[in-house]
C-alpha cells in the first residue's frame, strides 16, 4: 500500500480510479450532456444534485427553524428519498406548487427512464421518453436546481457552528 502522505499524486490517481468527479457543477453538467443529447446522464445527474439539494434545505430547516439537533435530524433526512423530500417541503412552505410540480415530474422521468430502460414487454416495443417530454421537464428543472441551490446556501448563512 502506499503512503499517500508522502505521495498526492498516487492517492489522486488511486481516488479516481474508483470515483469519477464531474468537472463542471452538477447544473451545468447535466445542462452539457442534454445538449449532446445524453438525456439518461442529464436526467440522472439533476436528479441527484437537485435530491441533495432537497435534502440539505430540510436539515438546515430541521436545525435552525425547530431547532433540532444534528444527531436528531442527520439519520432520519438521509432515508427520505426524492418524492418524500419533494413531499415535505412542500407541506412545510418551502418550495410552490408549480416548484412541486415540477420536481414531481423529473422524478417522473427518472423513474420512467431508469426503471424501463431494460423494459421489454412481450410483443410490445417500448420506445422510451420523446425528445419533447425530455425537454418540458429538463428545462424547468435546470432552473429549479439553480434556485434550490441558492436557497440551501441562503439558510446556511448565519447559522450557528453545531456545538461539540
Amino acid at each position: 500500500m502506499t503512503n499517500y502522505k508522502k505521495n498526492k499524486n498516487a492517492y489522486k490517481a488511486e481516488l479516481t480510479k474508483y470515483a469519477k468527479r464531474l468537472k463542471e457543477f452538477p447544473p451545468d453538467h447535466a445542462y452539457g450532456a442534454y445538449q449532446k443529447e445524453y438525456y439518461l446522464e442529464a436526467v440522472g445527474v439533476l436528479h441527484g444534485f437537485i435530491e441533495s439539494q432537497m435534502r440539505s434545505i430540510l436539515h438546515a430547516y430541521s436545525t435552525s427553524v425547530l431547532s433540532n439537533s444534528d444527531e436528531q435530524v442527520w439519520d432520519i433526512n438521509e432515508k427520505f428519498d426524492f418524492k418524500n423530500l419533494t413531499n415535505i417541503l412542500f407541506i412545510l412552505q418551502i418550495i410552490k406548487k408549480k416548484e412541486y410540480d415540477e420536481l414531481f415530474a423529473l422524478n417522473s422521468l427518472r423513474n420512467e427512464i431508469i426503471h424501463k430502460y431494460f423494459y421489454d414487454p412481450f410483443d410490445h416495443h417500448y420506445i422510451g421518453a420523446s425528445k419533447k417530454k425530455f425537454s418540458s421537464v429538463s428545462k424547468p428543472a435546470y432552473s429549479l436546481s439553480w434556485k434550490l441551490n441558492q436557497l440551501n446556501e441562503e439558510m446556511y448563512m448565519g447559522l450557528p457552528e453545531p456545538k461539540k
